[in-house]
């Protein structure tokens, strides 16, 4: 009987030792906060002016391609003199060298853009995860939580231990308190127009 006891009351300090647990969603971290959606917005624009600037490039590159191949084909011509031969072929040396040269920096600018997006973007997440990670602490706190964890590795877990919207609420509170205040524009009215020298008020 003695030993049952003692079970019991093992048992009983395990529990007391189970930890209060909170799940939190990253992914809709990022699409709720507005933090977030901001910065993947300007991401978004950042990555859409380089794609422009790619199909310019392109572009660029294509067209001085068509233009070798005409000098191609114009060198070809049987009816075309040796000096004419060695002049085409001379341009056509040229024409190439610039062509290298701009598919080249096409490749370079394709790569530093990617890279650049790709930095930005590992900011990004860092920026939010540390975000995520002094809220998830607050809200901890406010529930006497004592430990709080990503969905994303979770199985299963009961609907009432999701505390998501707790950290959202938190986090989207303190970037707008972060965020700078518009300073109103203040117009004044036009100032009177002053009478020319020799001219009388109108009487009153």
């Amino acid at each position: 009987m003695k030993s049952f006891f003692a079970l019991l009351l093992a048992s009983a300090s395990v529990f007391a030792a189970t930890p209060s647990v909170g799940i939190v969603d990253d992914q809709e971290i990022f699409k709720k906060y507005a933090k977030a959606t901001d910065l993947q917005a300007e991401i978004r624009k950042s990555e859409e002016s380089a794609q422009a600037s790619v199909n310019e490039r392109i572009k660029a590159v294509e067209q001085l391609q068509t233009e070798l191949q005409g000098i191609d084909k114009r060198g070809q011509d049987p009816m075309l003199s040796e000096n004419g031969k060695k002049a085409v072929a001379a341009e056509f040396q040229q024409k190439n060298a610039t062509f290298q040269q701009r598919r080249a920096e096409l490749q370079t600018f394709v790569n530093e853009a990617r890279n650049a997006i790709q930095q930005r973007v590992g900011e990004m997440n860092k920026q939010i995860v540390a975000d995520a990670r002094v809220q998830a602490e607050k809200v901890a706190k406010a529930k006497g939580l004592n430990l709080i964890i990503g969905k994303a590795p979770v199985l299963f877990s009961d609907a009432s231990l999701d505390v998501t919207e707790d950290v959202i609420k938190e986090l989207n509170a303190a970037y707008k308190a972060s965020a700078p205040v518009a300073v109103p524009t203040i117009t004044t009215a036009p100032a009177a127009p002053v009478p020319a020298a020799g001219d009388k008020p109108a009487a009153k």
